[in-house]
């Protein structure tokens, strides 16, 4: 059986806004245009803001009129796109396959990565906790076998919940809803369903098919399939849309040794640099996040003059990217995004100045990727990623947290 989760961003634009803004959290916060217009309309609304009755489409002037209060704030898409590709970069660390449904919307497909995060729900809350931690919003989580299922599952639950449809749920959960509750089914199509004496999606879901089919053609087919739970389409991921490949981390602790900083770069670069040859690309820009003690976050980026996708290469220009921008501050997350993709051409002009020391790195990485997907994450691993504590005990570096050298499967090695 297939295992599918919908990730759903919770009240995303605002919820930006309180991130990046730490007097906006537990405020009512609406993003929306000029305050002075007040026939503009509300974008989206904090849960804050909801309390009071504020909705998505309302009115400026109704929705102060709900709330005094109401802290206005204009939007600030470039934001959004922004913290939109980080939870996309977070989601493509769990499986390539995903599909972006929109800016704060996605479809995973785990099944088979249950071997190295855990089952479904295990892997649902693994990704709210890392965005929660990373990027400072939430996220409701649906866990189901079908795209429609974990689609109305995560709609159960908000915010920053993960819920879970089985195919034996449908009838007791999803039958007794209002018919436009159904995904894809509108006004105009619930006053047609309605003339009919479909009011729920049970009712809909134990109408003669041939019914439907009469009044509504093929797409009566479609309803009833999903009215009935039965939707076999595929996690479409398109790698043609992705702008680019990135993972971050929050540290263990506050971080102000170069060494460290370093070490969890190379830990990043690993990751971006897998996936960015697995996918078959290469990119020419590079930008680092790093989020200081107080919270303050930094985004910096900068073009090389190659493209490139070989770890140790990512790591020297993340790292010397940070270095210029870093006050020496404490740091509690680092991230490394490489943009500017291109797919990566397999028949390469041979030069007659060629680059040994690169071809060298290109076969290396191509050894330990290999070595990776065939005996696991955990196999081998590079010595800077490695430091001895006080009670020499070697430890690694990895995700959210320090990983004792003694849980790896025996056979791991270091380079």
């Amino acid at each position: 059986m297939r295992n599918i989760l919908h990730v759903d961003l919770n009240a995303f634009y605002a919820s930006v806004e309180q991130a990046e803004d730490k007097n906006l959290q537990g405020k009512p916060v609406a993003v929306a245009g000029d305050k002075e217009k007040r026939t503009g309309i509300i974008l989206t609304a904090s849960y804050e803001a909801r309390r009071y009755g504020i909705k998505t489409g309302m009115t400026i002037g109704d929705a102060l009129k709900l709330c005094r209060d109401l802290i206005l704030v204009k939007p600030n898409f470039r934001r959004y796109v922004e913290y939109s590709n980080r939870v996309m970069d977070i989601l493509r660390s769990f499986t390539p396959d995903v599909e972006v449904f929109s800016i704060d919307e996605a479809w995973l497909d785990v099944s088979g990565c249950e071997g190295l995060f855990g089952d479904g729900v295990e892997i649902a809350n693994l990704i709210r906790k890392k965005i929660r931690e990373e990027l400072g919003i939430t996220a409701s989580v649906g866990v189901s076998y079908c795209k429609l299922m974990a689609k109305m599952a995560s709609d159960l639950k908000k915010p920053d919940a993960t819920s879970i449809i089985d195919e034996k749920d449908v009838p007791k959960i999803i039958w007794p809803m209002p018919v436009d509750e159904l995904f894809g089914v509108g006004r105009r199509m619930k006053s047609r369903l309605n003339e009919l004496g479909i009011f729920t999606i049970g009712d809909l879901a134990n109408t003669p098919l041939s019914l439907l089919t009469n009044n509504f053609g093929k797409v009566g087919r479609y309803y009833w399939n999903y009215a009935n739970g039965i939707d076999f389409s595929k996690v479409e991921s398109s790698y043609d849309c992705i702008k680019g490949v990135g993972n971050s981390i929050t540290t263990p602790k506050d971080l102000v040794d170069v060494k460290e900083i370093s070490e969890i770069f190379m830990v990043l670069a690993e990751s971006v640099g897998m996936r960015l040859r697995r996918m078959g690309f290469e990119g020419n820009v590079v930008e680092v996040v790093f989020r200081k003690s107080s919270f303050e976050t930094i985004v910096r980026r900068h073009k090389v003059n190659e493209y490139i996708d070989t770890t140790v290469d990512i790591h020297r220009e993340a790292l010397n990217l940070f270095l210029k921008n870093w006050d020496r501050s404490k740091i509690r997350l680092l991230g490394i995004r490489v943009t500017g993709l291109k797919e990566k051409q397999k028949f390469e002009q041979i030069s007659l100045f060629e680059d040994e020391t690169k071809k060298k790195r290109e076969k290396l990485d191509m050894c330990l990727d290999t070595i990776r997907e065939k005996y696991g994450k955990y196999s081998v691993f590079r010595a800077i990623t490695m430091q001895n504590d006080s009670n020499k005990t070697i430890r690694v570096l990895d995700k959210d947290e320090w990983i004792p050298m003694n849980s790896f499967n025996k056979g791991g090695g270091r380079i």
